[in-house]
């Protein structure tokens, strides 16, 4: 049920992205034939101011026709109506307007969820100690705000967790803040599973409505927050993975969108801003067959002074595209295969149940940089494992995604 909800979402986010080139079109006089929701057989049509629209039996994501968009039927230099007749800059306009409909439908979203109340963090403040952990041992408490590593300041809770996480074993020396007093500390991070280091603690949460334009202020600086973010993960990509991060898939966002929406609706919709956001970032990457790619033939143009061969464009654009189809579908089998247990594993032998995964704390990188003022919304994420050490983590929330406390957290733990 929850994956068929997120598959249905991930295809109303494609949908959008085409919706845009329809809108920004039909603004700048452009003919667009045709507008199909969804792919297979078309189950309803009809036409509306010169367009006939398509309602299809598969509904994941939509197209858009755009006459004279596509190279190799361009249309007649003199048809006012034709996109190969515009002056590049109104075809510019056109190819954004993908990319800037799952911005904004990424901003509304996150304008809703401020403006109704939703939990965001308090910066560098520990909401919840899970018993017997390095933390705990160290005595760390609930409304500890953590201020420097080392000697060094923490500018924010993903700092902390990404120090913490790259030194298991390692003793560090934490000063923190309670009670307008500060007290030093020594922890020494535990390995979990997969040898990233945790010491048992997790951000805190509060309860919280904003005013419109507090909330529309909150929601542009989480969505420039989420694409530069987005702009690190494709750096990271490029530079090789990394070992503690999950690789990035068509199956592997199923599933944590699935996981998310199992998890409530805060979470869900926080999942689908980054999302919403990421697609918005792909499609202006400068590959053929992608928005990007138009933008860097119009480039060509206007430097040029006349455009690419339509028949050459054509095929680069095609090239591109099936480049793109077999990467993501190489990448989602390899991940399945990896999902699927070994036909050549013997079956494990039954032992005792080991707890699971600990919850995203200080020992779990958590790459979205939180508020200043504590008044943000949790950047959305990946919904991660539960809480830390296998042992209930409080009422406070998992971060990014996951299950929301219904009391604000841990505000009032300590």
């Amino acid at each position: 049920m929850y994956a068929l909800l997120a598959l249905l979402a991930l295809g109303l986010l494609l949908a959008v992205h085409e919706l845009g080139h329809l809108v920004a079109a039909r603004l700048l006089g452009l003919r667009v034939p045709r507008f199909s929701l969804g792919f297979g057989p078309p189950l309803l049509s009809f036409r509306l101011f010169g367009t006939e629209y398509i309602i299809a039996a598969i509904p994941l994501g939509a197209s858009a026709t755009i006459h004279g968009m596509n190279p190799h039927a361009m249309g007649r230099e003199a048809d006012a109506k034709s996109y190969s007749a515009q002056r590049p800059w109104r075809r510019v306009l056109v190819t954004l307007a993908g990319s800037l409909a799952n911005y904004l439908l990424a901003l509304g979203i996150l304008f809703a969820l401020y403006t109704s109340g939703t939990h965001v963090v308090v910066p560098l403040t520990v909401g919840t100690v899970v018993p017997g952990s390095e933390a705990a041992r160290a005595q760390l408490l609930p409304g500890d705000r953590i201020l420097s590593v080392d000697g060094q300041p923490t500018k924010n809770w993903s700092d902390f967790v990404a120090i913490i996480a790259r030194s298991p074993g390692q003793e560090r020396t934490l000063v923190v803040a309670r009670e307008a007093q500060t007290r030093v500390v020594q922890v020494r991070p535990r390995a979990d599973e997969r040898g990233t280091g945790r010491i048992g603690v997790s951000q805190q949460y509060v309860f919280r409505e904003h005013t419109g334009l507090e909330a529309l202020a909150q929601a542009l600086l989480h969505t420039r927050r989420v694409a530069i973010e987005g702009v690190n993960l494709l750096l990271r990509t490029v530079r090789g993975p990394d070992p503690l991060e999950e690789p990035a898939s068509s199956v592997a966002v199923m599933r944590q969108s699935s996981d998310a929406a199992s998890s409530g609706w805060d979470s869900f919709l926080r999942v689908l801003v980054t999302i919403s956001v990421a697609l918005a970032l792909v499609h202006l990457l400068p590959i053929p067959g992608l928005d990007g790619g138009r933008l860097v033939f119009l480039a060509i143009e206007s430097a040029r002074g006349k455009p690419v061969s339509p028949r050459l464009e054509t095929l680069i654009h095609t090239i591109g595209f099936l480049a793109i189809t077999g990467a993501i579908l190489a990448v989602a089998v390899a991940e399945i295969r990896r999902a699927l247990p070994s036909s050549q594993t013997p079956p494990p032998v039954p032992e005792v149940l080991t707890p699971p995964a600990p919850a995203p704390d200080a020992g779990q990188a958590a790459r979205r940089e939180p508020a200043e003022d504590g008044g943000l919304l949790e950047p959305p994420a990946p919904v991660p494992p539960a809480p830390d050490a296998g042992t209930a983590a409080g009422p406070g929330p998992i971060p990014d995604g996951g299950p929301l406390p219904v009391d604000g957290g841990a505000a009032n733990a300590g």
